[in-house]
């Protein structure tokens, strides 16, 4: 019995560690994904997004180098002043400045004194222009020296380009009436070194801008731009260093609510970081370019280039600064022109100047707050604190996707975790059952051999007793003879049990039915086991209201009175009565029909309401150990049951009032019967 009962122990610590252990395990992965769907969702629409805002800042930084050659050609060309973009064109040379257009007043207070040299202005780059820092790898190198271009080219997004040789042949001025000259009293000469510089390294430089080991500028900007983009601990990095060269670091206009990392961390600080030069110091470096500048009136724009004068001296350098401020409203409206559509069902793209005033205001129901967009990104150094933005059209649409998502993540892992539970409950359900019947089995194995043992044992006792012909008493000869008889009906009653438990399990098992009585049947019996009972002291009535005519079959119908009395007779206490009742009754199921109804009563213990139900299972007993008093093998009832359900009947048990039970044997009367 410990072995049978360590087996479940076993098997059930085997399930748990099998299935439930690694169920639990996945069912946890699986709501830690959901509860991560929502980022999922967001990031994965933050990527898209950003690669659309992506898409119209390099649209804008290509205007703004398209912007910047067509006027270096024109004014090369001598035509600058006539570009639509130009507003207030100069010439710088030999100390004089020389104005032509309008706003000439706002222009010599913007840049006046910076390209006399006597004040100095912002310079914006970008941080990764800063951060060149182990960037330029040999192979790199050789790649990009196989697609070197023969001539110089403007970078995305550069201040300003590297000092190039001036056309061979001299250019004139452009059409500029001197309406204002200026001369520079603190120049101190500060320009004409500058220009002396830029000659002499005219057969120097090369063509294509590089620096560090050979990288052109651009590329090596990029690169250092992907880097930082992707390394937080490269970005900390070169923030430290353009801080340590003197830059100045300033903060983005806007807040992005997108997280724009892995780890959720907002970077607000500004790419863009700037640095106070004189234009002595820039132009010495630089060939011209786009000149930023940021004031309380706004952003205004200085092109500037340096050309031939015309000088033919060899001593002095034939160079000269012209140049030009650019029309905002104008810059304005062509990068309104290269930017996608403003307004979509998802987003409103909208570019932000530095004061954070879209270009163009949507037609929109309800203005989102321009200062926190849902991504951002910024433009480009030319264009300091300028910043392309995109805003939800419906951000509750976000969330709401995001929580549909995490939604079905939790259905499934419900469903799971449901399907496991059925599952387990139902393999331990099997497993427990199975468990019990092999208990019980086992448990009717032994008592059936202690059941076989006993009469065995009293029949060959009495049996030696009459064979050895010392007990010459015929009355007690025959009181032996009438034990051992009781002692085989025992046994027979046992065997027919094991051998009806045997048949059950067969689809063709099946009786031969026959007319009898229901009362005939149970007066036989009676008689057949009233001297066993009578020697036991019991007192057995049969009563009757007259034959109750059944269609079975007499000895499986037998065998129902026989167990029906023998376990009267087991579970009887001080009280040995039974009282057996034969009689009609109408058939409660409402069919109309009659049932004969046969009842065995005792006055014994009865049965606990918690085992009413359960009397009738197989091997079934309240007390199952070998000590108890009362023989038996747990299969009377349950084989009672079998039989009487397999002739159209039942076999039911109920409490007999003022103690005992009574065990009620329902058949269907035999139609024909009269």
């Amino acid at each position: 019995m410990k072995k049978v009962r360590r087996v479940p122990v076993l098997l059930f610590s085997i399930f748990v560690l099998a299935v439930l252990v690694p169920s639990i395990a996945l069912g946890f992965l699986a709501l830690r994904a959901a509860e991560r769907e929502s980022l999922y969702v967001e990031r994965h629409l933050e990527e898209t997004l950003l690669t659309e805002a992506d898409l119209a800042v390099r649209g804008v930084e290509e205007l703004m180098n398209d912007i910047a050659a067509r006027l270096e050609r024109d004014a090369n060309s001598g035509v600058l002043s006539s570009n639509p973009l130009a507003d207030v064109s100069f010439a710088l040379r030999d100390g004089r400045l020389v104005l032509s257009g309008r706003a000439q007043e706002n222009f010599t207070a913007s840049f006046g004194a910076f390209l006399r040299g006597g004040a100095r202005l912002p310079v914006y780059d970008s941080v990764a222009r800063v951060y060149r820092k182990e960037m330029q790898e040999p192979q790199l190198e050789k790649t990009f020296e196989k697609s070197r271009a023969p001539s110089a080219t403007v970078g995305i997004g550069e201040n300003f380009r590297a000092a190039e040789a001036p056309p061979a042949s001299p250019m004139p001025m452009p059409d500029m009436p001197e309406t204002e000259s200026v001369e520079s009293e603190n120049y101190e000469g500060a320009n004409e070194n500058a220009v002396r510089k830029a000659a002499a390294a005219k057969n120097s430089m090369p063509r294509v801008p590089s620096r560090g080991k050979g990288l052109p500028d651009g590329t090596g900007r990029q690169l250092a731009e992907n880097r930082i983009a992707v390394d937080s601990a490269a970005r900390e990095e070169a923030f430290l260093q353009a801080s340590q060269e003197g830059f100045e670091i300033s903060q983005r206009n806007v807040v992005s609510q997108a997280r724009q990392s892995p780890a959720g961390a907002r970077d607000e600080r500004s790419r863009t970081v700037s640095r106070s030069r004189d234009f002595a110091e820039l132009s010495s470096g630089s060939s011209g370019g786009l000149l930023p500048r940021l004031s309380d009136e706004g952003l205004e724009v200085l092109f500037w280039t340096k050309r031939s004068s015309g000088v033919m001296d060899a001593s002095v350098a034939g160079l000269e600064i012209v140049g030009c401020t650019l029309r905002m409203d104008a810059l304005r409206e062509r990068i309104v022109d290269v930017l996608p559509a403003v307004l979509s069902e998802v987003r409103v793209l909208a570019a932000l100047d530095d004061r954070g005033t879209p270009l163009v205001t949507p037609e929109f129901p309800a203005a989102p707050d321009w200062r926190r967009p849902f991504v951002a990104r910024e433009i480009s150094p030319l264009l300091p604190r300028w910043e392309v933005g995109i805003w939800l059209v419906n951000p509750a649409d976000l969330t709401s996707r995001a929580r549909f998502a995490a939604l079905v993540v939790w259905v499934l892992v419900a469903s799971l975790f449901l399907l496991i539970g059925l599952g387990s409950l139902a393999v331990l359900w099997m497993l427990s059952s199975e468990m019990r019947v092999a208990a019980q089995k086992t448990t009717f194995v032994t008592n059936v051999s202690h059941e076989l043992k006993t009469p065995l044992t009293s029949i060959r006792l009495f049996a030696e007793l009459l064979l050895s012909g010392r007990q010459g008493d015929e009355r007690k000869r025959r009181e032996y003879l009438r034990t051992m008889m009781s002692e085989v009906d025992r046994l027979t009653r046992l065997i027919d049990n094991v051998l009806a438990l045997s048949k059950r399990g067969k689809a063709n098992y099946s009786h031969s039915m026959q007319a009898l009585s229901l009362t005939e049947l149970a007066r036989e019996t009676a008689a057949q086991l009233e001297p066993h009972l009578m020697k036991n002291g019991f007192a057995i009535a049969v009563e009757d209201d007259g034959p109750l005519p059944v269609l079975g079959n007499r000895e499986a119908l037998r065998q129902v009175v026989m167990n029906l009395l023998s376990n009267a007779e087991k579970y009887s206490g001080d009280v040995r009565e039974i009282r057996v009742r034969c009689e009609t009754e109408t058939n409660v199921n409402g069919s109309g029909g009659e049932m004969a109804v046969l009842e065995v009563a005792d006055r014994g213990i009865g049965v606990e309401p918690r085992f009413a139900d359960r009397i009738f299972r197989e091997f079934f007993r309240v007390d199952d150990s070998l000590s108890t008093s009362r023989s038996g093998a747990g299969l009377g009832l349950s084989i009672a049951r079998d039989i009487a359900r397999r002739h159209g009947g039942d076999v039911l048990y109920a409490p007999r009032p003022n103690g005992g039970s009574l065990f009620t044997l329902r058949l269907p009367i035999r139609e024909d019967k009269k």
